[in-house]
């Protein structure tokens, strides 16, 4: 630390104290969280089913197509509601949607992916960020 500075528990003061070490503390915290997860019930059964849909690579392009398809659709950002684009799409898609290891799938990773949005919303809880320059 430089003369004259006096300690401050601001962590993004650069003559601070103890608090430089804030990523170091949040990346281990982060590293153990991830080991939660992969232990996680709901991560080995997506993990499992994901494992089921791959032994037919083709099941699996076709599932890929949907959920690629399907994700550009609810995208969109334009105020159009697309339900019956979506509706259409689940018609086009039916008997790979009706395959059980890719209704197993998409629901694995449904119930997966909706605690991973609870995780990152509940990190980013509190935090001010600009994202104006997004509009």
């Amino acid at each position: 630390m430089e003369e004259n500075k006096e300690k401050s528990n601001d962590p993004a003061d650069y003559y601070g104290s103890i608090k430089k070490g804030w990523i170091a503390m949040i990346v281990a915290e982060a590293k153990q969280l991830n080991q939660v997860i992969k232990s996680s019930e709901e991560y080995t059964r997506y993990q499992n089913a994901m494992k089921q849909v791959m032994a037919d690579q083709a099941l699996y392009q076709k599932m890929n197509e949907f959920r690629r398809r399907n994700y550009e659709l609810q995208s969109y950002d334009d105020g159009v509601n697309r339900y019956q684009e979506i509706h259409n799409l689940g018609l086009e898609y039916e008997s790979v949607l009706r395959t059980p290891v890719v209704n197993e799938f998409l629901v694995a990773e449904q119930i997966l992916t909706r605690k991973m949005a609870t995780v990152y919303e509940t990190i980013a809880d509190g935090l001010e960020l600009d994202y104006s320059y997004m509009e």
